[in-house]
């Protein structure tokens, strides 16, 4: 076992059980502790499976299940969707070292959400967060406003109203069209909303690091976000912030995660390869840290 000991858990979006002998065959050898997430397996049936009973659309709340089956005292907890390939070149000695994440967690990005343009597609869902109809008693569950606006400025994240910003928001800066019709749409159906009950902050959440001394308020914070139907990038980005001190994210080192969208390039993606998932790392920079989604069905 490495200095630094790793459980790499697979998240499953779906009941897809083909895939777990392809992922042991390709991270056995790289990972000494691996555990498969997977929703509405049968119990018992294998040692390193963790049955969960949870929509993929919310996702936290398979750590919050997983939890007390997770093998403990590990250094990290590695979570990572079943469809992201992992530079064969990680593995537990330096997956820590290479995301510069040692006694801290790690994420892609995170953004304020309401820093966000009013035409982002979960602006009003994660604005109006906790929602009108919620029956769980989250007040006495979740750290306060005052406690929530706090922690963001440590992170640096300085909270402000809704306002002109919003017309601009986080990616591809400035105003357009679309963001002042969504704009518009928004204040005057929310009453010209300004100020934000739950700010929450929103994160790409496929592959995540959880240091040990984080883990079990992580998951129970992703427990309550699952019970109270929060968007899942939101919930697992928000929960991180809450419960751990440290997060590096992708600006903290030179890996660089691919994702590809566009079902064309993934396409020319297959071909380059041949079809065959033991190429795939030859077409991935030195300094890739994976290429998401891949999913295994359509490769050799």
């Amino acid at each position: 076992m490495p200095s630094e000991s790793i459980c790499l858990s697979f998240v499953f979006n779906h009941k897809y059980e083909k895939n777990i002998p392809k992922l042991r065959e390709i991270y056995s050898e790289r990972f000494s502790t691996i555990r498969f997430l997977s929703p509405f397996s049968n119990w018992g049936k294998e040692d390193d499976v963790i049955t969960i009973h949870e929509t993929s659309v919310r996702f936290q709340g398979y750590f919050a299940q997983a939890y007390p089956h997770l093998p403990s005292n590990f250094d990290y907890y590695a979570f990572c969707a079943d469809d992201l390939y992992l530079n064969p070149e990680i593995n537990e000695n330096n997956i820590i070292k290479n995301l510069g994440c040692a006694d801290a967690g790690y994420i892609k990005y995170l953004n304020p959400v309401w820093e966000h343009s009013f035409a982002w597609h979960k602006f009003n869902e994660s604005i109006n967060f906790p929602f009108h109809d919620c029956i769980v008693p989250y007040t006495n569950l979740l750290p306060d406003r005052e406690e929530l606006i706090k922690r963001y400025s440590e992170m640096n994240f300085e909270y402000r109203n809704l306002g002109a910003h919003n017309f601009q928001g986080v990616y591809h800066r400035g105003i357009t069209f679309e963001r002042i019709v969504k704009g518009i749409h928004f204040l005057l159906t929310n009453g010209m909303k300004r100020f934000v009950t739950f700010p929450l902050i929103e994160g790409y959440s496929d592959f995540i690091v959880i240091p040990k001394g984080s883990l079990e308020r992580f998951c129970y914070l992703c427990g309550v976000f699952a019970a109270m139907d929060l968007w899942v990038d939101c919930a697992v980005a928000t929960a991180m912030v809450l419960s751990t001190d440290t997060i590096n994210t992708e600006n903290d080192h030179e890996f660089i995660g691919r994702e590809i969208w566009d079902e064309n390039e993934l396409q020319e993606l297959i071909k380059a390869t041949n079809g065959k998932i033991d190429q795939i790392h030859k077409g991935m920079p030195e300094n890739g840290l994976y290429i998401h989604p891949i999913k295994l069905s359509s490769w050799n």
